[in-house]
């Protein structure tokens, strides 16, 4: 098939820029022929392995004729955004102008079979009332259900389109419930698929940590509150026993300039390694003992899998996808810390700051006292990047097989 895959976020960088990668290198080596509508800053250029140059498409932010910044999926992103939750109406629909006129272009110019959109948002809705007759798959990245909460007056735009949607492809049992429950789309529209990690890039080396340097602890991800970086970072440095923390990632404002000042207050038991291509990470996970990641909102965090497969044991909150995966997997050495409740989700502000890292500070010390278990195992196959393929392959074929029948 001709796959039109639109994302309105940069192709790289975040989760559901990630799971856009490696969805469109599946689809490549399965035959398919992709096409890519994106968002680019200024005169930014996207590689994306998969689909050739003349077959991407960027509405360009940042611009004289588009003056405004990417506008983020989540309030903090990893380069310059702007919130939904901010935009005037002006604002908005020179958005939704600019991804229309995108759409119908690519759309006359390339022919699809079968738009594939990303999150469950405002471009997915206008995709739906653009496309007629042809089908649309739109993958959920929790980040669109968090927005859906937080802009109550976008709601009735974004619900005009995506209830329209042939098929919804999410990560969880947790975000098939939500769906149903909050945008009022029926069970058989929605299925789960989960999310997947490289297999051949993050493999455990097998190989004992050395005794004679710290532990080695990493975090990556956005550098944000939402992550829990910050808290993270307020119980390291009351941990009196060695170890060495990895952060890696970006953000933007006063978050990030909040994570980098607690960090730097840990001296040198901290390198700051901005962000990492996904080959780097992977040798840094290989090398490390644990992974934490103290996230307030998550939706199937693809680097706990990557993490897990690593060889890494790990820490996290317990939020549902979170769960999920320690459910499917059967894994021993993912640790999983109470979710701290907010009193306010727009500032991330926490009912107890202590009791969160009084947590994580417990959960850091347990691990970094004893030793690597040898006999710590999962199983990632239901996650691995070629199982999570062929179930969204079906999706593909099972909704394009029931418009042609049509």
């Amino acid at each position: 098939m001709k796959i039109l895959h639109l994302i309105a976020q940069r192709p790289d960088s975040t989760g559901s820029g990630i799971y856009l990668q490696q969805l469109m290198a599946q689809a490549h080596h399965g035959g398919h022929t992709n096409h890519l509508i994106c968002a680019l800053s200024g005169k930014e250029a996207a590689t994306v392995e998969g689909v050739s140059s003349d077959k991407i498409s960027a509405i360009r932010f940042s611009t004289p004729d588009n003056p405004g910044a990417i506008v983020g999926m989540s309030d903090v992103m990893p380069y310059p955004s702007r919130m939904f939750r901010n935009l005037s109406s002006e604002e908005l629909d020179c958005y939704m102008n600019h991804f229309r006129g995108e759409i119908i272009t690519g759309i006359r110019r390339w022919g699809p079979d079968l738009i594939h959109s990303h999150h469950l948002w405002l471009v997915s809705s206008l995709a739906a009332e653009i496309a007629d007759s042809i089908p649309i798959v739109c993958s959920c990245h929790g980040s669109d259900l968090r927005q859906f909460h937080q802009c109550p007056h976008l709601r009735d735009q974004v619900l005009t389109g995506c209830t329209k949607l042939e098929r919804i492809l999410v990560l969880s049992n947790d975000q098939k419930t939500t769906i149903e429950r909050t945008y009022g789309i029926e069970s058989g529209r929605i299925q789960v698929v989960g999310a997947g990690y490289d297999e051949k890039l993050f493999t455990n080396p097998g190989q004992p940590m050395d005794s004679t340097t710290p532990p080695a602890i990493v975090y990556a991800g956005k550098l944000s509150r939402a992550k829990g970086v910050v808290w993270l970072l307020k119980a390291l440095q009351s941990i009196e026993l060695p170890f060495h923390l990895h952060l890696v990632g970006s953000g933007q404002g006063e978050e990030a300039q909040q994570c980098h000042a607690e960090a730097l207050s840990l001296g040198d038991r901290v390198t700051i390694h901005g962000s990492l291509s996904q080959p780097d990470l992977a040798g840094l996970l290989q090398k490390s003992d644990l992974f934490v990641l103290p996230s307030l909102f998550e939706g199937l965090p693809l680097v706990i899998l990557e993490a897990l497969a690593s060889g890494c044991r790990v820490i996290a909150t317990d939020l549902p996808g979170c769960w999920e995966i320690k459910k499917r997997t059967g894994a021993e050495q993912l640790l999983l810390i109470t979710t701290p409740s907010l009193i306010n989700t727009h500032t991330t502000e926490l009912d107890s700051e202590e009791r969160f890292i009084s947590d994580l500070r417990g959960a850091l010390t347990s691990l970094l006292e004893s030793p690597q278990p040898s006999d710590a195992s999962a199983d990632l196959s239901y996650y691995s990047w070629s199982a999570v393929y062929r179930r969204i392959e079906e999706n593909w074929d099972e909704v394009f097989s029931e418009v042609r029948r049509t």
